[in-house]
Formats: C-alpha cells, structure tokens, sequence
C-alpha cells in the first residue's frame, strides 16, 4: 500500500514526438542511472516549492539582465517589431508569390522598407542638419565680422526695427538689447556652439537608431513566427488569450504604420504642390511637412507657420497667406483632422471584419493619440512619435482582456 502511494503513471503528450509507453515516476528517489544497454525511462520530477522560488529568482534576473543590455536599442528595436509586424503579410506574400527563401524574402523586404520609409527620414535629416550648419556658420561670420560688442549691439537694433512686429514689442527689445550687451554676446556665441553640438549629436543617435532599425527588420521577418511561436509557449496565459493580444499588437501596428504613412505621403504632397507654384524648394518642404505630420494635429503647423511668417516679412503677403490658408484649412482640417479618423475607422473595420475581437477604434480617438505622441516623444524621442499611440492602445486591450476574463466576477449593476 505504502509502495502504490508512491508510485503514479504519466501519460505523455499525444504527440509525434512522444509515443513511448507510460512510465513510472518516483515522488522523492532521483532516478538511478543505467547503462547504455538499459535506457533511462523518462522522468517527470515535479519541482519543490523551494526550487520553483529559486527558478523565479533566476528567471528575473535573467530578465533584468537582458532588459539592462538592451535598453539603449529599445526604441529601434520596437520601432522595427512594429514595421516587420505591420509588412509581415507582404513579406509572405512576396515569399509564395516569387517562391522565394525566407532569407531572400526577408532581404527584399528589409530594401523595400528602406527606400520606402527610411530614406525619406534620412534626407529630410541630411537636408536639416546642412540648413542648420550653414546658418550656424553664417552667424559665427556675421559675429566675427564686428570691430567691437557695441558695433554687434547696433546691428541687432537694425535687425529689431526690420522685424515685423508691433512698436512695444519693438521698444521692448530694444531697451533689452541696450541693458545687456555683454551678455546678449556670450549668449549668442555660447548658444550657436550649443546648437551645433545638438544637432550633430541628435543626427547620429537618430542616423544610428535608423540603422539599426533595419538590421533588425531582416531578423524579424525571418524569424518572427518562431518568436511568436516561442512566446505563446513561454507565456502562463492560456494560448486563447495570447493570441488575443497579439492579434491586436498586429491590428494596431498595421492600422497605424497604414494610416500614418498615407496620411504623410497626401499632407507632403499636396504641401509640395503649393511649395512648386509659389517657386519655393517643393521637394525639401513636401518632406519635411510629410514627415512632421507624423505627429497629429500640431505637426503640419510646424512647417507651413514659420514658412507663412517668413513670406510675410520678406513682403510676398500674398504667398504667406496663401500658405497660411492652404495650411490650416486644407492640410491641418481637412486631411488632418477629417480624412485621419475616417481612414483610421475604415482600416479599422476592416481589420475587425476579419477578426470581430479585434476592435482598433482606440486609435481613432484624436485626443488620446495626441497626448500618447507626445509621451511618446517625451520619453523616447523622435522615435516616440509610434511607440505613445500603440502603447495607449496595448493598455487599453489589456483592460479589454481583464474584462473578458472576469466578467461574471464583475459588478454590472
């Protein structure tokens, strides 16, 4: 009887790999080891409490360690998991279509991403970082071509009288001009040595987090359904449940990465139209107004303002207020604030007539995707300006799936 307590039977999985009989196991003798003519029965050693606390212990520092390692890639590395997460249905349809290898597949959709999305970014950034440089350097020669700081302080009041601003704002500047002109000198060289820094350091963390964004989209495409399949395995939620979240990751990557692209690529369009027939540089400012309108409601205004008030004080009103029409009403109402939520519901729907679980409408909320941009870009940068929308929209689903699970533990009255 004693002997019999001791002794259960374990019924392996019903699988190919596994098609032995049942073997016995022993709840407190290790298992003695046999020959090589007499093969070990497989064992199922049921980890005391003491082992599985000191498996957790050893499972979180493994994690702390690799998140330690990693944190200086994070936001590339999302940046990427949520393009490759977005594209992976044409890169399998590229893969069926023309027959080929996961990794040729995986290379021609990693080029593709590149000319398509990252080049832009690269040349609005080259293009920027040259027009700052040239006029940091522009300024550094207009301060060393002054005999003396007085000299320096007399021009700044001619630049003061040639601005386009009312008398007391004038006179204002003046008498601060006047007060502080020692100052006023260390400020505007300490300043353009600052700038210069900026720009130069904040062009290689972004030229560096790009590149490594496509170095890691090659790996994502090959081997992302073995990191879905290894993470759904790791996971202590049932595969239901993840399948849910990472059903809706999907639907978010592919509603936004969709919706942000196509909305840049009509604002940058339609601005370098306006750019062409008033004899503007239409390329650089289709570009840079397609790439700022990443960022909703506020990101066009960041082009088309300051470049309105620059034709207003070179004398061409009527060019300015063109610009200034044809950016509030045009590209900042009508493509921003109307076609943005009208093609967020229409991907959105689409998306959930596919899959009815998967509700995406929290994207189409313009206040939460403003205030999660700029927590994005507050936290991780350029970059930020996807990460705040889908991290919103996560926790959103992750309340979604708590209710679903406790539903009738819930208070519905």
């Amino acid at each position: 009887m004693l002997l019999s307590n001791r002794i259960r039977t374990f019924s392996p999985p019903d699988s190919a790999l596994f098609c032995r009989e049942p073997t016995t196991t022993f709840n407190h003798h290790p298992p003695v080891m046999l020959d090589s003519n007499h093969p070990q029965p497989d064992v199922v050693h049921q980890p005391q409490p003491h082992q599985q606390g000191f498996l957790l212990l050893l499972i979180l520092l493994a994690s702390a360690g690799l998140l330690w390692l990693f944190v200086p890639f994070i936001p590339g590395l999302f940046l990427a998991v949520l393009l490759a997460t977005a594209t992976f249905p044409l890169y399998r349809r590229l893969s069926l279509r023309f027959s080929l290898e996961s990794d040729k597949a995986a290379l021609l959709m990693t080029v593709l991403i590149f000319f398509l999305v990252i080049s832009p970014i690269l040349y609005l950034l080259s293009a920027s970082a040259l027009l700052a440089s040239d006029f940091v350097v522009r300024m550094r020669d207009w301060v060393s071509g002054f005999e003396n700081n007085a000299a320096m302080v007399e021009s700044g009041k001619n630049i003061v009288y040639s601005l386009p601003i009312p008398d007391f704002l004038q006179n204002f500047l003046l008498d601060e001009v006047a007060k502080n002109q020692e100052s006023l000198v260390k400020t505007l060289t300490n300043g353009m040595l600052s700038l210069f820094q900026g720009i130069t350091n904040n062009s290689l963390a972004f030229i560096y987090s790009l590149i490594l964004v496509v170095f890691s989209l090659f790996f994502f495409y090959r081997d992302g359904p073995a990191l879905v399949h290894k993470l759904r395995l790791l996971t202590p939620l049932p595969n239901l449940y993840d399948d849910f979240l990472l059903n809706r990751f999907a639907g978010l990557a592919t509603v936004l990465t969709m919706s942000t692209v196509a909305i840049s690529l009509i604002q940058g369009i339609s601005f370098a139209t306006i750019a062409a027939f008033l004899g503007l540089q239409w390329f650089f400012f289709g570009v840079s107004l397609a790439v700022t309108s990443f960022i909703p409601v506020i990101g066009g205004p960041i082009i088309w303002g300051p470049l309105a008030y620059y034709l207003f004080a070179s004398g061409r009103e009527g060019s300015g207020l063109f610009v200034l029409l044809w950016g509030a009403i045009v590209n900042g109402f009508l493509i921003d604030n109307v076609l943005r939520p009208i093609l967020i519901r229409h991907l959105s729907t689409w998306h959930a007539s596919e899959d009815p679980d998967n509700d995406l409408s929290s994207l189409g909320h313009t206040f939460l995707t403003t205030l999660a941009t700029f927590g994005g870009i507050i936290d991780f940068g350029i970059l930020g300006l996807f990460f705040g929308p889908v991290i919103a929209a996560m926790a959103i689903a992750i309340f979604e799936l708590y209710e679903k699970i406790y539903h009738d533990q819930l208070d519905h009255s």
